[in-house]
């Protein structure tokens, strides 16, 4: 009488019933703990990329050069702020917007998706700058006006110093009256813009050219950006986010290092981190560095060409010099660097006879996909994509972190 409804069920039901029970329960519990797992570490990876990058652990102190800005400064500033409805909007995104005025880049940070690292110094408050700034002022150096008594080949006007922009001067000001007061970087305009334009334009000029046309041309302005990554990692840090996109063009033959914001030093957390994993990068920051920039220089190719499918299988055949190069890297990208990369790219050079060198690295394998059953050209095109792809996104680790919720780590106060 007093559980009428189990005498109602069978014995064997009962059992059942009971089984599927437990097993719920188990399968709950196992849940919870992947969940609390995959949060902890994902939250972990996320302080691991948002924590500061330390500019004073191989170069000595830094800190004069960080210094607030003198009077020329705070001229050039007062002239941007009060011309400021003539800057014109290069581009926008999630971290703030790029401006053109006259000869200068002025670029606008805005706090949000992805937070400021480094703490600003001499800052009168508790305040975080763009780790762009302080990279900036590392390797670029400061732009200031030289004395005429010094010799005329120091008096030049390149925009560019060993391969990075100066700085011009930097401050925090608001857009517009009433907001929020926003960092702004301004740097010299260069006129090529990045690899992603100067591909647009010469895909659609009226002169077609080759991929071997446009490898011979823009080698040598490769080999010499290799040299600036050389520099950059003799000095003890990654660029940790090369592409089309953040390689400047000052030049047909002078590329320019460009967007340090990512700039880490090399036992950085960030570089031992689950998101570095899961996006395969390599363990030594540095041969992933010059991985990615052999990678944006060929990408930069296949966009500039017309005919692309010409060039998607001119790479997977591994016989032009081009792709002898990239197949070569692959298989000692562990151990790569720069400078090797730029010796080899010297005598590997494009205008070299195509071949195929059985022992010096593995032969391509073809890509083998549903979708070469009835396109080949578009199997080839997505594998050589997939080959060239940079892209290092955090939107697993940002679920797991239940950023959406919390919001994305601090990485560490500062002090005033």
């Amino acid at each position: 009488m007093g559980r009428p409804l189990f005498t109602l069920i069978p014995h064997n039901a009962r059992a059942w019933y009971h089984l599927r029970y437990r097993f719920a329960v188990v399968f709950f519990l196992v849940a919870l703990f992947h969940q609390q797992h995959m949060y902890i570490v994902s939250r972990w990876a996320l302080r691991a990329k948002y924590s500061p990058t330390n500019f004073n652990i191989y170069s000595g102190d830094l800190q004069p050069r960080f210094s607030i800005p003198d009077d020329q400064d705070s001229q050039l500033q007062d002239e941007l702020v009060a011309n400021r409805a003539a800057w014109k909007v290069l581009g926008k995104g999630c971290e703030g917007k790029v401006f053109a005025y006259k000869d200068l880049v002025i670029k606008t940070y805005t706090p949000g998706r992805s937070p400021f690292r480094n703490c600003a110094p001499d800052a009168a408050t508790a305040t975080k700058w763009p780790t762009e700034i302080p990279a900036s002022l590392h390797f670029g150096g400061s732009s200031r006006p030289v004395d005429v008594s010094e010799d005329a080949s120091v008096r030049t006007t390149n925009a560019t110093y060993q391969g990075f922009l100066p700085v011009k001067t930097y401050f925090m000001a608001s857009t517009t009256p009433g907001d929020p007061a926003e960092w702004h970087l301004v740097t010299p305009l260069l006129k090529g813009s990045n690899l992603n334009a100067l591909a647009s334009y010469l895909s659609t000029s009226a002169e077609a050219s080759t991929f071997r046309d446009v490898d011979a041309l823009y080698r040598p302005a490769f080999n010499r950006f290799l040299g600036s990554m050389q520099a950059l990692h003799d000095a003890g840090f990654c660029h940790d986010d090369i592409k089309t996109d953040n390689i400047f063009v000052q030049d047909e033959s002078h590329w320019v290092v460009g967007d340090l914001g990512n700039v880490r030093e090399l036992l950085h957390p960030y570089h031992s981190s689950r998101i570095w994993k899961e996006n395969g990068q390599l363990g030594d920051c540095r041969a992933n560095d010059v991985f990615r920039t052999l990678q944006s220089y060929l990408k930069f190719i296949q966009l500039a060409v017309a005919d692309q499918d010409t060039f998607n299988m001119a790479f997977y055949e591994g016989e032009e010099p081009m792709s002898r190069l990239f197949w070569w890297t692959l298989a000692n990208a562990q151990s790569m660097s720069a400078e090797k990369l730029r010796e080899r790219s010297i005598t590997d050079y494009p205008d070299a006879a195509p071949r195929l060198e059985h022992n010096s690295f593995f032969r391509p394998t073809r890509p083998h996909t549903l979708l070469s059953l009835f396109s080949r050209q578009s199997a080839v095109r997505r594998a050589v994509d997939e080959a060239l792809a940079t892209r290092m996104p955090d939107k697993k680790a940002r679920w797991w972190g239940m950023v959406w919720l919390f919001g994305v780590p601090d990485s560490g106060h500062c002090e005033a």
